[in-house]
């Protein structure tokens, strides 16, 4: 849906279009915050304090059509910002054991329990990279912003963009292999053939759980 009429109407003093503005767009940004930070408290401030600060600056958007990209560049700077101050709040890690046995706890199936947790593997994962790499890859696999429009976002040029989404993957690739080898998990009598098989599953592996190559 066209977002232009509604940032019209907002720039106009609409208030009630920027409460929709916000039903359109907080739950994605609030995935986005939080695979940022780690932190739920911190997620929930830094996309509080990003609406609002679109609201303040909205004026100075020229074309409607950068606003995902203007507004993901507030976001970003804004849980960057906050994560910094080291907030003490639930850890990621946490959330995602309590999950777990949330899950249990309601009758969730094998399969469903499976899926669940090979995703809260990769944000475990997602956790342990650096505030930068984090972003990119936040941005270009959860949000699908292209390569393009990441280094507009992040005021870097698009080689910088590739460089990190290719070190993250590497990253995460070598961080799930420590925190779940069964990930890579192979069946194959020849011990020296697994190996290498395991090596080349590993981008596969990735691009099952939703990171494929950059684009």
């Amino acid at each position: 849906m066209d977002v232009a009429p509604l940032l019209r109407r907002i720039q106009e003093g609409d208030e009630q279009a920027f409460e929709q503005l916000i039903e359109r767009y907080s739950g994605k940004a609030l995935r986005t915050a939080y695979l940022m930070t780690g932190q739920k408290e911190t997620a929930e401030d830094a996309v509080q304090e990003a609406f609002i600060q679109c609201y303040l600056k909205l004026h100075s958007l020229r074309d409607p059509a950068d606003f995902e990209a203007w507004f993901y560049r507030i976001l970003t700077r804004t849980c960057w910002r906050l994560s910094a101050k080291e907030k003490k709040t639930v850890s990621l890690d946490f959330l995602l054991e309590n999950g777990q046995e949330h899950m249990v706890e309601e009758g969730y199936t094998e399969d469903d329990l499976k899926n669940w947790e090979t995703r809260q593997l990769l944000k475990r994962a997602l956790s342990k990279l650096s505030i930068p790499l984090r972003t990119t890859v936040v941005l270009h696999y959860y949000n699908d912003l292209p390569i393009k429009e990441i280094a507009r976002v992040l005021g870097e040029r698009e080689g910088t963009i590739k460089s990190r989404l290719h070190a993250a993957r590497r990253q995460l690739f070598d961080e799930l292999k420590r925190i779940a080898p069964e990930f890579f998990a192979v069946s194959n009598s020849d011990e020296g053939r697994e190996t290498n098989e395991a090596t080349e599953e590993g981008p596969s592996r990735l691009e099952q759980a939703g990171l494929s190559q950059e684009t």
